[in-house]
C-alpha cells in the first residue's frame, strides 16, 4: 500500500505540471466562465455550415452554422459576419454537428493495460467456451513455455468451466475475467498464487468472496484481494497505451473529454503528453481510492476537486461500497438464482465499510473540498450511501456538492417499501445517479427474467428531473462501446448482444440520450459553464456525425460514423 508522502508527491506533482495551479483556491468550482465574443472585425478561424446543428442548449434549439474563434465558440446561427479572409470554411454537407461528447465514467490505463496484455476472449463474437479455449492455445503458441494467459471477457459470458481449463492448460496459469469483479483462474495459477484450501476466506460482510473446487482450492474470484504476478507493462508502455486509447477509443468516436479513473502515475503520463502536445482529448482525473486507508491518504494529500485547467483537472475521490449485482452487490434480498454466473444460496453481498466508517470518510472529504463518487451496485449499499450524503449535508452543508452514486440505476429492485423512498432522498440530497447503459447490452436471455427488477431505468429517473451522465465504465470489459453511439443506442433501443428488447417502457429519447453524453456529463463533471452544449463563448469542442441520430432509426444509431472531432478549436481528428 502507498504511504501517504508517495500518494502526496504523486497527486502535487501531478498539479505541478499543470500550467497555472500552482496557488489554485480549494473549491470544486465549474471550469473557467465563459469569455465574451471577440469582436466581428477579428473574424473566425473556423465557420461550420450547411448541416444541422444540434446545440443542446437549454431551448434544444437546431440551427445550420457555427463560428469558431481561437478555441471559443463565436456565432452560433447568424454566423455571415464572422467570414474574414483566413476563415476555413467546412461544408457540413448535410451531416450533423453536436457538442462534443463527455465521458463521465471510464478507464483509461486499465483498458490501455487490457489492450496491451489481456486476450479478448469476449462471447459473441467468439461462439462458446471451446472457441475460449482455442483462442488461449493459439496465444499460448506465442509466449515462453508456462507463461500465463490473461483472457478479457465481459459480465456474465459463458466461461470454460475449471475442468475444461485444468485439462487445456496443465502447465500454463490461466486467468480469465468477466469484469474487474470476478475471475476463473485454473489449478496452476491458483498454485502459483498460492490459493489453496487453506488460503483464507475475505472479511465476513465485505463484498468479496471465493468460489473452490471440492477439494477446496480457490476457482472463481469475486471482488476479492489477489497479489498477482507484477505486470511488465512498464511506465513508457503505460504512457503510449493511454495516449493510444484516448486517441483510437475516444477522439475518434466524438469523445472530447473522459471523466477518468486510472491510478496516479497515470495522471503524470497524462501530464507529460498534454505538455508535448500529444494528449488527444480534455481529462477529468479522479483519484480511485481502493480501500479506506487510501481513501484516507488521497483527503491528506492537500488536492482538492477543481485543480486544474480546462485540459487536466482534478475530479472526485472514487471509493467502492459493493460489488456487482447477482454476485457481490450489498442487498436486502438474496441474489437470484439467474442473475449471475454461478448461484450461492442467502447471498445479500457485502460492502466494504460499516455506516461510520463511510459517514467519517464522505463528512472528511466534504470538507476538504472534494467531490465524492460512491460504487454501489446494491439497494443496501446505496441506502448507506444516501444515510452518508445526509449526514455530510447536516454537518457540512454545500448547497451544489453532486456527489454521484455509480452504477445507480442499472437494477432498481422494485420494493415497494424502500424504492420509492431512495429516489425521493437522491432527488432531496441533490445526489446524481450514475448507471452506465452500455452494460444493458450484456444482460442474457436468463439475466433479463429477473422478477421484480427494473433494469436500467433512466424513462423513471428522468421523469423525476434527474439528469444522468453518460459514461461506459469499462476497463476491457467492452473498450468498443467507449463509442457513445453504442450507448445511446442501448438507451433509446433497449436492446441486447442477443437481440432482446428490454423493457421498452424505459427507453428515452435521443436527444435525452445525446444529453446524457453532452450537459448532463458535463454537470455531473462541473464542466457545464464550459462544455456540454453549442453556445457562444464555450469551448470549442465538436463533434460532426455523418448522420442526424434524430432521424436515424434506433436499431441503427449505433452505425452511424464520426467524420469529424474538433478539440479546443482544432480539427484532431477527421474521418479517411
Amino acid at each position: 500500500m502507498p504511504d501517504i508522502r508517495w500518494i502526496s508527491a504523486a497527486l502535487l506533482a501531478t498539479t505541478a505540471l499543470i500550467p497555472g495551479v500552482a496557488g489554485a483556491q480549494a473549491q470544486a468550482a465549474p471550469a473557467s466562465a465563459p469569455a465574451p465574443a471577440p469582436a466581428v472585425e477579428s473574424y473566425a478561424d473556423l465557420i461550420f455550415t450547411g448541416g444541422k446543428v444540434v446545440t443542446v442548449d437549454s431551448a434544444d434549439r437546431i440551427t445550420d452554422s457555427v463560428a469558431v474563434r481561437g478555441n471559443r465558440i463565436v456565432a452560433v446561427g447568424d454566423v455571415a459576419g464572422w467570414r474574414g479572409p483566413q476563415t476555413r470554411i467546412i461544408d457540413l454537407k448535410g451531416r450533423t454537428l453536436l457538442p462534443g461528447f463527455i465521458d463521465a465514467h471510464s478507464h483509461v490505463a486499465g483498458m490501455a493495460n487490457v489492450e496491451a496484455n489481456h486476450i479478448n476472449i469476449q462471447v459473441p463474437p467468439l461462439r462458446d467456451a471451446n472457441a475460449i479455449i482455442d483462442t488461449l492455445r493459439a496465444a499460448a503458441k506465442t509466449k515462453p513455455a508456462g507463461a500465463w494467459l490473461i483472457g478479457q471477457g465481459t459480465y456474465n459470458q459463458v466461461m470454460p468451466t475449471r475442468a475444461q481449463l485444468d485439462a487445456a492448460f496443465p502447465d500454463n496459469p490461466v486467468r480469465l475475467d468477466w469484469s474487474a469483479h470476478d475471475t476463473i483462474i485454473n489449478h496452476r495459477a491458483a498454485v502459483i498464487l498460492g490459493m489453496g484450501k487453506d488460503f483464507p476466506d475475505p472479511p465476513a460482510g465485505s463484498p468479496g468472496r471465493y468460489e473452490r473446487t471440492r477439494d477446496g482450492e480457490v476457482a472463481i474470484i469475486r471482488d476479492a484481494p489477489v497479489t498477482w504476478p507484477r505486470s511488465e507493462f512498464t511506465y513508457a508502455q503505460m504512457k503510449e497505451g493511454v495516449r493510444a486509447v484516448l486517441d483510437d477509443f475516444y477522439l475518434k468516436k466524438g469523445v472530447t473529454t473522459v471523466s477518468d479513473l486510472s491510478p496516479p502515475q497515470a495522471y503524470r503520463a497524462m501530464m507529460e503528453l498534454r505538455n508535448e502536445g500529444r494528449l488527444p482529448t480534455r481529462v477529468r482525473m479522479n483519484y480511485l481510492a481502493r480501500s479506506v486507508t487510501m481513501a484516507e491518504q488521497f483527503l491528506e494529500s492537500g488536492v482538492f476537486t477543481g485543480l486544474g485547467d480546462d485540459m487536466l483537472r482534478v475530479g472526485a475521490l472514487k471509493m467502492f461500497m459493493d460489488g456487482v449485482w447477482g454476485t457481490t452487490a450489498a442487498t436486502y434480498e438474496p441474489a437470484w438464482k439467474g442473475s449471475g454466473t454461478t448461484w450461492v444460496p442467502n447471498n445479500m453481498g457485502g460492502t466494504s465499510m460499516d455506516q461510520p466508517t463511510i459517514n467519517k470518510i464522505i463528512l472528511t472529504a466534504r470538507e476538504r473540498g472534494w467531490q465524492v463518487q460512491i460504487h454501489a451496485n446494491g439497494d443496501r449499499a446505496q441506502d448507506m450511501v444516501l444515510d452518508a450524503f445526509e449526514n455530510a449535508n447536516r454537518l457540512s452543508p454545500k448547497p451544489d456538492a453532486r456527489d454521484r452514486i455509480e452504477h445507480f440505476g442499472h437494477f432498481l429492485k422494485l420494493d415497494p417499501a424502500r424504492t420509492e423512498k431512495r429516489l425521493e432522498r437522491l432527488s432531496e440530497l441533490g445526489v446524481i445517479p450514475s448507471p452506465q447503459i452500455a452494460f444493458l447490452w450484456r444482460l442474457t436471455d436468463v439475466n433479463i427474467k429477473e422478477p421484480g427488477v427494473k433494469f436500467f431505468p433512466l424513462r423513471d429517473l428522468i421523469d423525476r428531473g434527474l439528469q444522468p451522465p453518460g459514461g461506459v465504465d469499462t476497463v476491457g470489459t467492452q473498450n468498443f462501446a467507449t463509442n457513445p453511439m453504442f450507448s445511446i443506442q442501448r438507451a433509446v433501443h433497449r436492446d441486447t448482444k442477443f437481440g432482446r428488447i428490454v423493457q421498452k417502457d424505459q427507453a428515452i429519447s435521443v436527444m435525452e440520450a445525446i444529453k446524457m453524453f453532452t450537459i448532463w456529463s458535463a454537470r455531473a463533471n462541473f464542466m457545464e459553464k464550459s462544455l456540454g452544449s453549442i453556445e457562444v463563448g464555450k469551448l470549442a469542442d465538436l463533434v460532426v456525425l455523418e448522420q442526424d441520430p434524430l432521424t436515424t432509426p434506433s436499431a441503427k444509431l449505433s452505425t452511424i460514423p464520426v467524420a469529424m472531432t474538433v478539440v479546443d478549436g482544432k480539427v484532431a481528428y477527421e474521418r479517411p
